[in-house]
């Protein structure tokens, strides 16, 4: 008897990508589900609108590559695994699959090239003895084994052609994923400096984007996400991310604290304002905290309760000129109402 199709299942994946039209997830597992019940064209058609409206497409280029490979298309197949591979160069698997559908098209030569660059990744992210990675490394040299042999079965000589990822930001990727933490240390500083290039910030992208599609309910993921964001500009995929984690973890202040700077660049003074009182609720030690919310409710004309924040500013440290200045200016405000020390 013939299965019949769950479409009850489809309709909550398709709920997920109207709740997040921008995050490629929801494409990815509504069109893998299609691809099991046998929709190739489906799949494909949710593919391409993710493609759209997604931020981040290689993952949608992979996949739809492979749907296209399955379906027998391998030209077609070819292109969107080749802009997926450029795309995320450090993804060796992108390489991989890529070099499997120019092998399908009868590419042997420029096969054997992909698949080279692959084994070079993948020794560049040489696997720990026992971090369960090893299969990665061994299955390429298979491969390219087998290039190689149809190559010197065709009598074409082999291309070496030098890879074409940056083997700095295939590295920075690898330290990330190995350790999220790291990530941090590729960002720039609180306090200022200098702005690292934009092709480090993208790869400390792409290696915490991966780690959040092992690990979807990891906050710290999507506070880094937020950070890289900040640091490239798009200040909405910031707040968006931000916001993730503090919905993840409802007592990460640091991500509270973050979402507050990022209403503020936006002039979202009235939301800043408010994930900053969440971080005097949670880090009510915090000075600079209800310094930055007496601020912010000062700005809003909001004059009582800016100096309330300013007074517990002031119980905490006494000496604060900030504070004390910024009640002085919102008594004088108010014809010194509100305004005692």
């Amino acid at each position: 008897m013939q299965k019949r199709h769950d479409y009850s299942a489809e309709e909550i994946l398709r709920d997920r990508i109207r709740m997040e039209p921008a995050c490629d997830e929801g494409y990815l597992r509504l069109a893998a589900f299609l691809s099991r019940e046998g929709f190739f064209v489906q799949a494909r058609d949710v593919l391409r609108e993710g493609l759209a409206r997604a931020e981040r497409t290689a993952p949608l280029e992979h996949m739809l590559g492979l749907v296209l490979a399955m379906a027998g298309q391998a030209e077609r197949a070819e292109r969107y695994l080749a802009k997926a591979a450029e795309q995320e160069p450090g993804n060796s698997q992108y390489l991989r699959d890529l070099a499997l559908a120019q092998g399908m098209a009868g590419k042997t030569a420029v096969a054997a090239g992909s698949l080279r660059q692959a084994v070079a990744l993948a020794g560049l992210h040489a696997p720990v003895e026992g971090d369960g990675q090893g299969g990665k490394a061994t299955e390429l040299d298979g491969l390219m084994r087998l290039a190689d042999r149809a190559l010197a079965e065709q009598g074409i000589r082999a291309e070496r052609r030098p890879p074409k990822f940056s083997p700095r930001t295939a590295l920075i990727e690898n330290l990330i994923t190995r350790d999220p933490e790291l990530a941090e240390a590729f960002l720039p500083l609180k306090g200022g400096g200098p702005q690292p290039p934009r092709e480090t910030l993208l790869a400390v992208r792409r290696a915490l984007r991966r780690l959040v599609d092992q690990h979807p309910s990891y906050a710290d993921l999507y506070f880094g996400l937020s950070l890289v964001a900040d640091a490239l500009g798009q200040i909405e995929t910031a707040i968006r991310t931000a916001e993730k984690a503090l919905a993840l973890n409802p007592r990460y202040a640091e991500a509270a604290l973050l979402a507050m700077r990022l209403y503020e660049k936006q002039g979202r003074r009235d939301l800043a304002a408010e994930r900053c009182r969440r971080v005097t609720e949670l880090r009510p030690g915090w000075l600079d905290a209800h310094v930055n919310l007496g601020r912010l409710l000062s700005e809003q004309g909001r004059r009582e309760q800016a100096a309330e924040a300013y007074r517990k500013a002031l119980e905490l440290d006494a000496g604060c000129e900030e504070a004390r200045l910024g009640l002085a200016a919102v008594g004088a405000a108010a014809g010194t109402q509100g305004g005692r020390p």
